[in-house]
């Protein structure tokens, strides 16, 4: 079993590490820490305008964060936990909780992902966060599937938690939604 603790130990003190998903492997800072926001987006070579994925542990905890309307209601009931990325409008408690520089486009919209999966729901309890979790990759470069891959891309990051292969093999679909009306802007594992 992957040190969770050492995990956890990281994302507190800023660090980026690295670990399967259900869809491909990601890179993850805590959320909150500017700095280590900062650090992710330069790893990454990411343009500012592009906002981050937030990983949460629930619903309960997304309802805090996020506005859902019935259409997001429904999706959300439907697919999450899973591989799909919902963006929503964030509510003002949000700013408090998260960097200022996960969304610069400040459209007031995030994206965040409720995964299946026991090694990140483990993580995010021994946390005790909220972690920004983008694929590892470069930017234009296909995401890494195996551990050996995020090596290769990185270098020897603070940890690269080999998982195996990635069971999807290929991102989350990210669904926006606003006013009720549904914008595919990346079509992904989950099909809609």
């Amino acid at each position: 079993m992957p040190d969770i603790s050492l995990a956890s130990n990281l994302l507190h003190a800023g660090k980026i590490i690295s670990f399967a998903t259900d869809t491909v492997y990601g890179l993850a800072v805590d959320a909150s820490n500017f700095n280590a926001v900062e650090d992710l987006y330069k790893i990454k070579n990411r343009g500012k305008n592009k906002p981050i994925a937030i990983f949460l542990k629930n619903l309960e905890e997304a309802k805090k964060l996020f506005y859902f309307d019935e259409t997001a209601e429904k999706i959300s009931a439907k697919f999450l936990p899973g591989s799909l990325t919902l963006v929503l409008k964030t509510r003002p408690q949000a700013a408090s909780l998260l960097a200022s520089n996960l969304n610069q486009n400040s459209d007031g919209f995030l994206g965040f992902r409720i995964l299946d999966q026991k090694f990140t729901q483990d993580l995010l309890e021994k946390f005790g966060g909220i972690i920004a979790v983008t694929s590892a990759n470069p930017a234009g470069k296909k995401p890494a599937i195996i551990s050996a891959e995020v090596k290769k891309y990185f270098g020897d990051l603070s940890l690269i938690i080999d998982g195996g292969t990635c069971e999807k093999k290929i991102a989350s679909t990210v669904v926006k939604i606003s006013n009720n009306k549904i914008e595919i802007l990346r079509q992904g594992s989950v099909k809609l």
